[in-house]
């Protein structure tokens, strides 16, 4: 009858049924609810309130809405496990993620390897083992809800494309500029979105 020496896992710690291989925050602008009238009001009168610790209270939207998109999977065998880019919602709060993906978007047999999120909002990008593919958010705005998710893009990056696995990518801070290096050793930097 004695104690079990595991404790349970903090709500900051989930696991969604894949091993993750990236990782990243969803830009705000892309979650943002549209402002009340009301704090729209506020916010051109200069109504600056403060809370009761004397902090000015982070606006609804920000505060309720914080996003991850994670990207990983069983890879190309017949492990079992999918191969998915997930969403998870976390709420800084309660320092708690979601107990289940609040969307999933499944990838087949191609595992998604290595991501970057475009830093102004505009989707991101997913190394898979012989290209990448750019994904676009799903929002889904309605007077009730605002539910995000993830699509495959219509846009083909044509240079990237039969390159082999791409294991770092990134874009500069303003966007404008992709860098991927590939399993070949080889750095390929582009404009952003003209691939250039």
């Amino acid at each position: 009858m004695g104690k079990s020496s595991r404790n349970p896992e903090p709500p900051n710690c989930k696991k969604y049924g894949v091993p993750l291989y990236g990782a990243s925050w969803v830009p705000h602008k892309i979650i943002r609810s549209d402002p009340t009238p009301t704090q729209e009001v506020d916010r051109r009168e200069g109504d600056d309130k403060v809370s009761g610790d004397g902090s000015s209270p982070s606006p609804p939207s920000i505060a309720a809405e914080n996003y991850l998109v994670l990207s990983g999977g069983g890879g190309e065998g017949r492990s079992g496990i999918p191969n998915a880019l997930l969403l998870a919602h976390f709420d800084f709060d309660s320092n708690s993620l979601s107990d289940q993906p609040v969307a999933k978007l499944g990838t087949g047999a191609d595992l998604p390897y290595r991501m970057a999120v475009h830093p102004g909002g505009e989707g991101l990008i997913c190394s898979l083992p012989k290209s990448c593919r750019w994904f676009e958010w799903d929002a889904v705005k309605s007077t009730d809800i605002h539910k995000l998710g993830l699509k495959l893009s219509e846009k083909v990056l044509n240079q990237l494309e039969d390159v082999g696995q791409q294991l770092a990518l990134t874009f500069n801070n303003e966007g404008s500029v992709l860098a991927v290096g590939g399993e070949d050793g080889n750095l390929r930097v582009f404009k952003w979105p003209s691939m250039e």
